[in-house]
């Protein structure tokens, strides 16, 4: 069997110094608030291991779930650094939570990481499969351009679906939410960005129950629309609700 625990990178430094325990806004207890905010470990985030540990350690001392994603194994994101995520979780004890669990009430009690990947890489995604049961991972995965998919990109996500991990939603063509609705009005925006892929995943047999904004772009007014539709909303540090 491939030993997925080599070869680890040795960085994947935080902006401006500061460390991921100091981001209070990507830790929660459970869903305590609707709209869950992130922090990327793509590899243009340059976060070091050491930072990620830390991050890892404060959520184990106060039984808070971290909340990470990323992009695309092997291009917005090396796919070693994921399984740094993946591995360091783990070897701290930490549970594994999907945004599916976190809105259906589940409040871990112990710490844990919400782990989570945005847009259409499903091939690639796919490709992780091994790595994720070797350390009995569980993770979400919002989908945009559903419609647009490939019937294998639909039975990859099933199948992904099958393996324990969480199918959620992440718009029709990409847009951002701010701008789009700015311009166009925040029906629109629902109307042109939000219903059609959603609909195609219900009509392919996921039920979305939460969604991840593209770019992390949100205003009150879109949040407002969208709770309406999903349970939850997931956000970025950058773009957190203050």
């Amino acid at each position: 069997m491939k030993s997925w625990h080599m070869a680890l990178p040795a960085t994947i430094a935080l902006a401006c110094n500061r460390t991921l325990p100091e981001f209070d806004d990507i830790y929660s207890i459970g869903a305590e608030h609707r709209v869950l905010c992130g922090y990327s470990v793509d590899d243009k985030n340059s976060v070091s291991i050491d930072a990620l540990n830390a991050g890892f350690e404060r959520a184990r001392a106060q039984r808070e779930t971290v909340h990470l994603y990323a992009h695309k194994p092997s291009g917005t994101v090396q796919s070693s650094t994921i399984e740094s995520v993946v591995a360091g979780a783990s070897d701290r004890g930490l549970a594994y939570v999907t945004y599916r669990e976190l809105a259906m009430g589940a409040v871990p009690n112990k710490g844990a990481l919400a782990l989570s990947f945005d847009d259409h890489a499903v091939s690639e995604w796919h490709a992780m499969l091994p790595m994720f049961a070797q350390y009995h991972a569980r993770v979400t995965f919002f989908v945009s351009a559903f419609q647009f998919g490939t019937p294998q990109d639909r039975a990859m996500l099933h199948e992904l679906a099958a393996a324990g991990h969480d199918i959620e939603y992440h718009s029709t063509n990409h847009f951002n939410a701010e701008q789009y609705s700015a311009a166009n009005g925040v029906e629109g925006y629902v109307a042109n960005d939000i219903e059609p892929g959603l609909a195609a995943m219900r009509a392919d047999g996921f039920d979305p129950v939460a969604f991840a904004y593209p770019f992390g772009a949100r205003t009150e007014m879109t949040d407002a629309a969208l709770l309406t539709k999903f349970t939850l909303l997931r956000a970025i540090h950058y773009t957190c609700p203050r």
